[in-house]
C-alpha cells in the first residue's frame, strides 16, 4: 500500500509518468473505486446538502469524461494500449490529492479554505495534464491544454445533466428560506 501511495504521491509531484503505473484489472478496478469513494467524500465535505445519490453521480460523470477523453485522445495519437495505465495513474493521482484536500479543507476556513480548493483544482489539472503530455508523447502544453478541456467539459456535462435532479432548494437557496 505504501509503495502504491509513493507511485502516486511522485506522479503528483511530476517526478514519474503514468508509465510505471500497472495496466492489470486487478489493480486498475480498486484505484477506479477509490477515485469514486473518495470524491463522494469530497462533495461531502465541501457540499454536506447535496443528496448521496447526486454527488455520487458527480464523482462517476468526472470519471466518465476522464476516461473517454483520454481515451479518445490517445486513439487519436494511436496509443490506445497506453489507456488503462493512463486512466490508473490519473485517477489514482486524482485520488490522493483529493485526500490531501479533505484534510486542508478541514484544516482552514473562509478565504483559505477557498484558496486552498482552488490551489488543490489547479494543482489536479497540472497533474492531469502531465500524465496525459506522457501518455500522448506530445509537448507539455498540449497535456495541459486536454486536462482544462476535460476539467471543463467535467463541469458542464456534471451540471447539464444533474441540474433538473436537484432540489429547488439546492439551487436557489436565499430565494428558498424567503
Amino acid at each position: 500500500m505504501a509503495t502504491v501511495i509513493k507511485l502516486f504521491w511522485n506522479i503528483c509531484l511530476l517526478r514519474v509518468g503514468p508509465e510505471l503505473v500497472p495496466a492489470r484489472a486487478w489493480f486498475l478496478c480498486p484505484i477506479i473505486a477509490t477515485h469514486v469513494i473518495v470524491n463522494v467524500l469530497w462533495l461531502d465535505v465541501a457540499a454536506p446538502t447535496l443528496p448521496l445519490a447526486l454527488a455520487l453521480n458527480v464523482a462517476l460523470i468526472n470519471l466518465a469524461v476522464l476516461a473517454a477523453a483520454a481515451w479518445f485522445a490517445l486513439y487519436i495519437r494511436q496509443h490506445e494500449a497506453r489507456f488503462p495505465a493512463t486512466l490508473g495513474a490519473a485517477a489514482g493521482a486524482e485520488t490522493l490529492l483529493t485526500a490531501v484536500l479533505i484534510v486542508a479543507y478541514g484544516l482552514t476556513s473562509g478565504v483559505v479554505q477557498e484558496t486552498v480548493v482552488w490551489g488543490f483544482v489547479l494543482w489536479s489539472v497540472v497533474v492531469v495534464g502531465f500524465i496525459l503530455h506522457r501518455a500522448l508523447s506530445c509537448k507539455p502544453w498540449l497535456g495541459m491544454l486536454v486536462s482544462l478541456a476535460i476539467f471543463f467539459v467535467s463541469m458542464v456535462v456534471a451540471q447539464a445533466v444533474l441540474t433538473p435532479m436537484l432540489p429547488t432548494e439546492a439551487l436557489l437557496p436565499n430565494q428558498a428560506a424567503d
